[in-house]
């Protein structure tokens, strides 16, 4: 039996509709009160909640231990009506003492009225009962459909994660091939640094998760590639504090940021630049930035499709509570943050 055969186990608020249920009947006894049924209310009260709530069990065990829809539901539910009517005022008469078995007309008048109104709780169970199926199976394709929407979106954003790979990948065996000839050593330097950044980003993003302090080893090794490429001209620092690395970090966010400051600021200065990364956290927000001292958006203008990239993904992963920020530092160079709950 699926979870949604079960419409009256398992759900929340059930003591809350057994007592909604008690109240129910109470009321109905305050009815027939008013119309005849009985001289005293306190004898109304008695036969409605012992009829009522005879009903209500039994067809509260009928309605719990057989599926929805069987046969078998069917058949025992007007049994368990019928039984439960007549056992209520069976025991109703007895609390009343108002010898019910020895007043034929008064015990059809109650039958009568017990079978009515536990035909109408048999009808309010079936209209519950579809109701929290119909709720169920609306749960399970949503379910469904947010499983699918993470799956596309996990896609999407391994997609644009690995559009950044190429684009560094290319830039870098041009770099090799330019060395070879005017300077094999440094060119095989350089070869063997792109190696060992392959094999860590090849691992970073084939992993499930990551840590802050993955992407600052990755960003590590980019930066000696660089500094390889660009010798003295090139500078840089990364200051985290020691606890932050071990936060859960999504790969290769910060390498376009810190790309952009090479291309954009440092390599179109003769006389290069530093670059400092930093991270804090603060009211439950991790704050990275990314520092150079180049030429500032003058340079070259436009944010580039690897500043695009990050926004894209910083949507897709933390919605609203993402953001990347660019300003243009007073004493030159760039200042970039990035922000996402941590």
């Amino acid at each position: 039996m699926t979870q949604a055969d079960k419409p009256l186990s398992g759900h929340r608020g059930s003591w809350i509709r057994h007592l909604y249920v008690v109240a129910e009947v109470a009321l109905i006894g305050v009815l027939l009160r008013v119309v005849g049924f009985s001289s005293s209310l306190w004898g109304s009260l008695v036969f409605s909640e012992c009829i009522g709530l005879s009903i209500y069990s039994l067809s509260f065990l009928v309605f719990r231990r057989t599926a929805r829809g069987s046969a078998l539901r069917w058949l025992l539910l007007p049994l368990a009506l019928f039984a439960g009517g007549t056992f209520g005022q069976i025991l109703a008469s007895l609390l009343t003492g108002s010898g019910l078995a020895l007043r034929p007309a008064l015990y059809s008048k109650s039958q009568f009225v017990g079978l009515f109104f536990g035909g109408l709780g048999a009808l309010a169970f079936f209209m519950q009962e579809r109701y929290w199926a119909l709720e169920a199976r609306l749960r399970e394709r949503e379910m469904q459909h947010l499983e699918a929407e993470k799956r596309g979106l996990e896609a999407h954003l391994k997609l644009l994660q690995a559009q950044i790979e190429p684009h560094f990948l290319f830039n870098s065996l041009a770099n090799v091939a330019g060395l070879i000839d005017p300077d094999p050593r440094l060119a095989s330097r350089l070869l063997e640094a792109l190696i060992r950044y392959l094999r860590a980003s090849l691992q970073r993003t084939r992993a499930e998760g990551g840590t802050l302090g993955d992407e600052l080893d990755l960003l590590q090794a980019y930066l000696d590639i660089f500094r390889i490429r660009l010798g003295a001209r090139l500078d840089y620092s990364v200051a985290v504090a020691p606890g932050l690395r071990a936060l859960p970090f999504p790969p290769m966010l910060m390498q376009p940021l810190v790309e952009n400051a090479i291309r954009h600021g440092i390599e179109p200065q003769v006389a290069g630049g530093r670059i400092d990364i930093a991270a804090t956290r603060r009211d439950g927000t991790l704050e990275l930035t990314v520092r150079d001292t180049g030429g500032g958006f003058a340079e070259i203008p436009g944010s580039g499709f690897g500043l695009e990239n990050v926004r894209t993904r910083l949507a897709a992963l933390f919605g609203t509570g993402g953001s990347l920020h660019l300003v243009q530092r007073p004493e030159g160079g760039v200042l970039a943050t990035l922000r996402l709950p941590a």
